[in-house]
Formats: C-alpha cells, structure tokens, sequence
C-alpha cells in the first residue's frame, strides 16, 4: 500500500495522508509498479468528466476540458518537463549546460513550441476520434503514458550526478518491478479495447522509447523531467496511433 500510495503522491495532487508515506529509495523504486494503475485513475475522472458534460457541451469545448483536468490533477508535472525537455535538448548547448536549462524554472522558446504542439495534437484528436472510442481512450491513453515512465526509468541510466526529482526511482530500480508495471498496464488496456489496444500502446512504447534513446545520448542518460516528457509523447502517440487505424478502417 505504501508503495502504491507514493506514485499516487509522486505523479498526482491527489491528497495522500503524510502518515502514511515512509522508505527510501526501496519504495520509490518498487513504485514504478503502481504507475499505469495511477495513469487509470487519472483516466477514469476524465473519462467521468466526459459523460458527464458531453450531452451538455459541444465536443470543441469539451475537448479543452479534458486537456486541462489531467493536468491539474497531476499538478503539471509531466506537462513541465516535456516543455524543460525541449529547451534543454534542443538548445544546442552542451550536455552540462543542457541540464542547467532543464532545471531553469523559466520556459524558452523551444518549450513553448513544444507545449504548443503537444495541446494541439491532443485537441485535435479529442475532437475527430469517434465518440464510440473515446472515453476508453481517455482511460487507457494515460496508463500507457506512466507505464512507458516506467519504462524509461528501468532501461536507461539517470543523467545527473547531483540529484534531481526523478533520482530516487532509479537508486534500487529491479527489472521485476518493470515486469510488474508491464502487466498490470496491459491487463488495464486489454480489458477496455483488447489485443488491438495492447498492440497501440506497445507501438506508442516503442515510438517513445526511441525518442529517449535520443535524448539520452544527448545527456547521457535521462531525468526527471525526460520521464515527464516521455508520458507526454507516449500519450500523443497512443491516440495518434488510434486515430490513423481508425481512418485506415479499423472497425471498433
């Protein structure tokens, strides 16, 4: 419970008794498990968002909504680091002043066009996929975000030598945590779309994943904020996946 109770207190705003938050580097490890389980919930209150306001709202305004209630529900956490991401890894510095942008609370030019993008994509998708889908997606597309974190968390090295918010998931990280987190998101995704979205968020994983293969090259492995970033991409890439499977004829 402790463990499931820190990626809630980690990943969310959601109040969490301080009481019942205690360990070390063990729990913040172990709880990269609970992360697509987190990314659930996330989903089911936007998804409840949805049902409740559709017949009361048209989809474009709607659609703005459902962008902005994960965000606040996470405190803008991942939000923020896609957009410290992108002013780091494309500053064109080197990889020790890269990390200082990053860590810079002030967002650049290459972070606001980055958030730019990102908020367009999602509405545009928000308001083209058909509503027979959507709120499923609207489950499964953040528990495929935080479990493609935990992936980035296991397979690559963490970047900073002098600590940093994403630090302590990677002082005792197990494979078997990862394998934990693995099943628990596929098994969320193939109860609400089957093999066909389990399929989607492998290919999102793997989609991300290349994008931080990038960016650890750049750094030298990845950060907090890369982690943030990752749950952005892989969350884009899911319903960009969906959509163009959709338009290609996939029958619901």
């Amino acid at each position: 419970m402790n463990t499931f109770l820190t990626a809630i207190a980690f990943l969310t705003r959601i109040p969490v008794p301080a009481g019942r938050l205690s360990g070390g580097p063990l729990t913040f490890s172990r709880s990269i498990v609970f992360f697509p389980v987190t990314g659930g919930i996330i989903g089911v209150i936007n998804g409840g968002l949805y049902w409740i306001l559709k017949p009361l709202l048209p989809i474009e305004v709607l659609a703005v909504l459902l962008i902005t209630l994960p965000i606040f529900i996470s405190g803008g956490i991942h939000f923020d680091g896609l957009l410290d991401t992108c002013d780091g890894v494309f500053s064109g510095r080197s990889r020790e002043r890269s990390l200082e942008i990053m860590r810079d609370s002030r967002i650049g030019s290459m972070g606001v066009i980055a958030g730019i993008i990102d908020v367009m994509l999602r509405y545009s998708m928000l308001i083209t996929l058909p509503e027979g889908i959507l709120p499923v997606l609207l489950i499964t597309q953040p528990v495929t975000g935080r479990w493609v974190m935990s992936l980035g968390v296991q397979f690559f090295p963490y970047a900073r030598q002098d600590g940093g918010l994403g630090q302590g998931f990677n002082e005792d990280k197990r494979l078997v945590y990862t394998v934990w987190s693995t099943g628990l998101a596929w098994l969320i995704i193939f109860a609400l779309t089957d093999f066909r979205g389990v399929g989607m968020a492998v290919l999102a994983g793997i989609l991300s994943l290349g994008a931080a293969l990038w960016v650890a090259r750049r750094l030298g492995g990845l950060t907090g904020d890369v982690y943030g970033g990752l749950n952005e991409i892989a969350e884009v890439a899911f319903m960009m996946i969906w959509l163009c499977a959709i338009s290609l004829g996939l029958r619901l």
